[in-house]
């Protein structure tokens, strides 16, 4: 019965358009973090987690992270605005091959926010299936697009989110070499399941979790007692 930090994971925060993309509506979101205000939940940046992780200090209950995938056009108007509005840090992660693509944020969106104090990570360069890249081309996609992220923000990037949730021990070793200090996956992880900075597991956030019951249960530190890890690949 151990209490891990909630790091909530978020795709698209907008209009439902059929596809693929895992979506929640604006007022779902705006509903989730005003449960998330009123039960006095402590929104945690990024920098904050892993500061405890290095202290080896326990987190904080009552605590979550906040994070969004792929830079969507949504995040930056939509996410973004409501997350002002109560305060709440996040992390939106990144793959530069897609800023400037329709529906995608702009380079100019992406510094923006970061200078708003939205933290900028990367989502490899060009949102690749890293079990499925080659060695060779590993670092490509990771310290490449650390280095063009952080050329266009003029701040380091930290923070990585493997794309699918998928990794591999080489992808993990070629995130330390390229200067990561923490990676997010899905709830994927090598067994037996402990913390891991390089393999950090998120809460997939839905329409649903509009539910104050659903949202509490995730925001609780102890959903991962009843999901199943997945292989990282």
């Amino acid at each position: 019965w151990s209490h891990h930090l909630p790091i909530f994971g978020y795709h698209k925060v907008g209009a439902f358009k059929g596809d693929h993309v895992p979506t929640v509506s604006p007022e779902a979101f705006e509903r989730q973090m005003s449960l998330l205000a009123r039960f006095r939940y402590r929104v945690l940046s990024f920098d904050e987690a892993i500061a405890c992780l290095d202290r080896a200090e326990p987190l904080p209950r009552c605590s979550i992270v906040i994070t969004f995938d792929d830079g969507y056009e949504e995040t930056c108007t939509v996410a973004w605005p409501l997350l002002k509005r109560f305060g709440f840090p996040s992390t939106v992660f990144i793959a530069p091959g897609e800023v400037g693509r329709p529906g995608f944020v702009t380079w100019e969106q992406v510094g923006e926010m970061a200078k708003d104090g939205i933290t900028i990570g990367s989502h490899t360069m060009h949102h690749s299936y890293l079990p499925l890249v080659k060695d060779e081309q590993l670092m490509e996609e990771l310290a490449g697009s650390k280095q063009a992220l952080e050329a266009a923000i003029k701040r380091p990037v930290h923070y990585l989110s493997y794309p699918v949730g998928g990794f591999t021990s080489q992808a993990q070793a070629a995130a330390r070499q390229a200067g990561y200090l923490a990676a997010c996956t899905t709830n994927r992880a090598f067994l037996p399941v402990r913390v891991d900075r390089y393999a950090l597991r998120r809460i997939k956030m839905t329409e649903r979790d509009a539910n104050p019951i659903l949202l509490l249960a995730k925001a609780s530190g102890y959903y991962d007692l009843f999901r199943q890890p997945k292989h990282p690949s």
